[in-house]
């Protein structure tokens, strides 16, 4: 009867521990979630100083690649170009996920999945693009990231609105 009453305190002691650890893993709410958050809204607000802050001098940004990492600045220039075309631009409130991890290697990530809506200058045309970005932070800079979305539609309409 010891031994069962042992097995069972060993088995819910092994459980809770899995439960500790993946709950440790996962998170949907998180200082770092909420830094992602502000970082979006000093993009939507072409805050680029306060934007900047998320990155270290030697932050690597891959957007639609694997293999072509960008600097920062890189990136903010293709920003402010890009966005050179807009009237308005934002990411929508719904629907927007945001998840934080602890890989199997230590690394810490969260994950963005939403929708950015742009307004053309010129004809006013709206246009809608889903982004998932997946953001490496160590020690609270994010060290490492990565972005996908298409956007086909919205280069298409910008050469439209041009000619």
């Amino acid at each position: 009867m010891k031994k069962l009453i042992l097995l069972a305190l060993v088995i819910t002691m092994g459980m809770n521990c899995r439960a500790q650890e993946t709950s440790e893993r996962y998170t949907t709410s998180s200082p770092l979630i909420e830094n992602t958050k502000k970082y979006l809204a000093a993009y939507e607000n072409q805050d680029w100083d306060t934007w900047m802050m998320q990155y270290t001098d030697s932050s690597k940004i891959y957007h639609n690649t694997w293999e072509n990492a960008r600097m920062p600045e890189e990136a903010l220039k293709s920003h402010k170009e890009l966005l050179s075309n807009m009237t308005s631009y934002e990411f929508l409130d719904e629907p927007i996920f945001y998840e934080q991890i602890v890989d199997d290697e230590g690394k810490t990530w969260v994950y963005m999945w939403g929708i950015w809506k742009g307004t053309l200058k010129g004809s006013g045309e709206t246009i809608k693009v889903p982004v998932h970005l997946a953001l490496w932070f160590k020690d609270g800079k994010n060290v490492e990231e990565y972005g996908f979305y298409d956007t086909s539609s919205l280069m298409a309409a910008i050469q439209k609105n041009q000619n």
